[in-house]
């Protein structure tokens, strides 16, 4: 009987230290101290990503650090086909033998949409690379790599 007294008292001691330790451990957890920066949640960090991946494409993100010479590479290229198989179709810059910078600005600032395999569209207002009476010129642009 004295060993049964012996267990209900150490029992009894132990559960009387696990209650402090939890009362501790939630009284710092209510109360995170100043030092320490603590870890954000799962949900802050899944949110945190979210916003991330939901940032807008560049188009130097999309085609590499050379993307203004790629891109008036590229364009300039596609106006040339396009005068080749519409004669009706005239380009300012190739017309004239003139760099497209003459005409448009392509920088972070350029227009542009993203077709439905990843590519950049560039846009252009009516007028500012070929009549108006032939609208917004629209180019699209093959990534490098995916």
């Amino acid at each position: 009987m004295k060993r049964t007294h012996w267990q209900i008292g150490f029992l009894a001691a132990l559960w009387m230290c696990v209650m402090l330790l939890s009362a501790c451990g939630a009284a710092q957890a209510s109360q995170p101290s100043v030092e320490e920066d603590p870890a954000p949640s799962t949900q802050e960090t899944t949110a945190q990503e979210d916003t991330q991946s939901q940032e807008e494409p560049t188009l130097e993100s999309l085609l590499g650090d050379d993307s203004v010479n790629y891109l008036t590479e590229t364009i300039t290229m596609q106006m040339g086909n396009r005068m080749e198989k519409n004669p009706d179709v005239r380009y300012y810059p190739i017309e004239d033998n003139a760099p497209l910078s003459d005409y448009v600005t392509i920088d972070e600032t350029t227009e542009f949409e993203i077709d439905e395999e990843g590519n950049p569209v560039i846009l252009f207002p009516a007028g500012t690379v070929t009549d108006e009476a032939h609208g917004e010129q629209s180019f699209r642009i093959p990534k490098l790599y995916s």
